[in-house]
């Protein structure tokens, strides 16, 4: 879950630093990439099969729907402006808006499903 959840964002930055700009195959392929770590996220969780706690599903379903707006928004950007112009903004906006909903996103699972920890007293030894 974790990497499907990192996945989008990774590709969003991927997209956004390409370093030749003019290269519209490249253009191309980054946003396919983009488009298709949000299909396979959308495809994949699966809410209901998930033994998640519901605070932890509306923070998933929130980083889902903050990042498909977002990539249309910049799609529809590079669409009527150019890659070249939207490029900086498509790092910009995915830092500020995606990033902090990806590390909620994170530190819930990450205490959802860490291993309950042990008390110490029951680690004594008895002598």
């Amino acid at each position: 879950m974790r990497a499907m959840i990192a996945r989008p964002y990774r590709e969003f930055i991927a997209w956004g630093t390409l370093y030749d700009v003019h290269n519209r195959g490249e253009q191309a392929r980054k946003r396919g990439q983009v488009a298709s770590s949000l299909d396979d996220l959308q495809n994949r969780y699966l809410p209901r099969s998930m033994w998640l706690e519901q605070g932890t599903r509306k923070k998933i379903e929130g980083y889902m729907e903050k990042a498909r707006t977002l990539f249309e928004d910049l799609s529809g950007g590079v669409d009527d402006l150019g890659y070249a112009r939207v490029r900086s903004d498509i790092v910009r906006r995915v830092t500020r808006e995606l990033g902090p909903l990806r590390r909620e996103v994170e530190a819930a699972l990450g205490a959802e499903l860490a291993p309950p920890e042990q008390s110490r007293w029951r680690l004594r030894r008895r002598s």
